[in-house]
């Protein structure tokens, strides 16, 4: 059960809500919410709303509190593109309660029972990808409240698309209040939910990738010096070391790893640096993201002894910078990781047949395989530039500097994707390299196959192996790549490689 108390939310609990749990509201934030809303209320003159609206569009708000409510979020839906992805609106939805539950918002409880029902019954509002700046008016969760108080809208039930009215039959109807309204949209929950589902991602991919760098240290017979433990030590970053000993127990018992031969390339002998850099990248992010979510992420907040107080919690700044950061980390680690399958399957560096199969000059073998990983990088590099360090003013310079958060979250999201194939790519050609080791077969300085001692792999590399070979079988000829690089993709996204 995932309890939602504004105070200890992990990445790892929301990304279980995104896949389908239900969670609860804890009692004390339910308390906490209770009171704040009480004290607003008990505060007639104080309406955030009717001053935003003065502030912010020079003119008087309507006088009816609905009314006042429907004109404000109906002017907020304004995002455009596909429809986010149903994980990522159960993430939005929860985190949203969750940084309300801090209990300093003025919202009622039944605010959030309303948006704990909807991921109850899996009423999943449609809403549009793009159109958030990070800051105040998140415009997708104004998609979300439009569903939700019966507005108007779409959304998802039992997997059929339907109007916001039907959809939501049988939950909870509540009539915001104006503050409600406010809070509900405000602050930087977009960035921060996408933000918790990608950095959650990114543990499993940065273990995944030391097995798939494993194998292809096996393939290219490298030298384990790179692994020293001493060595690592006396450079005193923590990811890296962790790297090297995670690695050493995957190559364990190798015999066709060495010692003392010539330095390997970069690609190889610095794997433990990169991949520690990143895992050092993916500590931090998550915990800002941590904190994020745990945050009141809101404006004005009801501040105790204190009442409205103006701030600007709202700005995505503080998890807009991590994910550019982290965004950067997972590029470094594809990036290492198409040149491992370049080595591969290029005989002359390899001492394997080119492109990994029997008779290369009739077959192109997994000649495309790196084709792809070298297009999927090449995209990736791209995205990785930093959304954070733009800035376009909006709303007539009164939100004059903006965080670009939803676009660094979306970078980030779509680089992860990218890594799991390119990850997916090097343990194939790792798998089909290790064949000929297995089967004693190499290749002379002439080209000619010839048949040495069989390798021994370490028993963590052999587990990824047979992992590998449960999904897919050793190419022998020529065959559509495509299902393979599926078949191993989905593995990836599922952590199947990441023990």
């Amino acid at each position: 059960m995932v309890v939602l108390d504004g105070r200890s939310l992990t990445p790892e609990a929301l990304c279980a809500v995104a896949e389908g749990a239900v969670p609860r509201l804890d009692a004390d934030a339910r308390r906490r919410m209770a009171e704040s809303a009480a004290w607003l209320a008990s505060h007639p003159g104080a309406d955030p709303l009717r001053e935003k609206w003065r502030w912010l569009a020079g003119a008087e708000a309507p006088e009816d509190p609905v009314e006042r409510v429907r004109s404000f979020l109906a002017g907020h839906c304004a995002a455009v593109g596909e429809p986010l992805p149903r994980e990522h609106v159960r993430a939005l939805l929860a985190t949203r309660v969750n940084m309300l539950a801090a209990g300093l918002s003025g919202c009622r409880p039944e605010l959030a029972d309303l948006f704990l029902a909807m991921l109850e019954h899996d009423v999943i509002p449609v809403i549009p990808a793009q159109g958030g700046v990070g800051a105040a008016g998140v415009a997708q969760l104004a998609h979300a409240a439009w569903v939700a108080f019966r507005f108007g809208g779409e959304a998802w039930r039992d997997g059929v698309r339907l109007p916001a009215d039907v959809a939501m039959a049988g939950l909870p109807a509540l009539v915001p209040t104006p503050k409600e309204a406010l809070s509900i949209i405000n602050g930087a929950a977009l960035t921060a939910a996408q933000a918790a589902l990608v950095v959650h991602r990114a543990q499993c991919l940065l273990h995944t990738a030391e097995a798939a760098a494993a194998l292809s240290f096996e393939v290219v017979r490298a030298d384990l010096a790179c692994l020293s433990e001493a060595a690592l030590e006396a450079r005193n970053h923590p990811g890296a070391v962790g790297v090297a000993r995670r690695m050493r127990d995957r190559l364990d018992g190798s015999s066709l790893c060495t010692h003392g031969r010539r330095p390997d390339p970069f690609s190889i002998r610095c794997t433990p640096g990169v991949l520690g850099a990143a895992h050092d990248t993916v500590a931090f992010a998550l915990q800002v993201i941590s904190r994020e979510l745990n945050g009141a992420c809101d404006n004005p907040l009801v501040i105790p002894g204190e009442g409205l107080v103006e701030a600007g919690n709202f700005h995505g700044a503080p998890v807009a910078m991590v994910l550019d950061h982290l965004k950067v980390a997972l590029v470094q680690v594809a990036s290492l990781s198409e040149r491992r399958t370049f080595r591969m399957t290029y005989g002359q560096l390899s001492g394997l047949p080119s492109f990994l199969l029997h008779s290369s000059g009739l077959n192109s073998g997994l000649m495309l395989a790196q084709y792809t990983a070298a297009s999927l990088v090449s995209e990736c590099k791209g995205l990785a530039h930093p959304a954070s360090v733009d800035s376009l003013p909006t709303v007539q310079h009164r939100e004059d500097h903006v965080s670009m958060g939803p676009i660094a979250a979306h970078g980030a999201l779509r680089i992860a994707s990218a890594l799991a194939d390119v990850l997916a790519i090097e343990l194939l050609c790792g798998a089909q390299g290790l064949d000929f080791h297995l089967a004693g077969e190499a290749i002379d300085e002439d080209g000619n196959m010839i048949e040495v001692t069989p390798g021994v792999p370490g028993g963590g590399t052999l587990r990824t192996w047979r992992a590998v070979r449960e999904r897919v079988t050793r190419w022998d000829d020529d065959r559509v790549l495509r299902p393979d690089l599926e078949a191993l993709g989905a593995a990836v996204r599922e952590g199947v490689f990441a023990d």
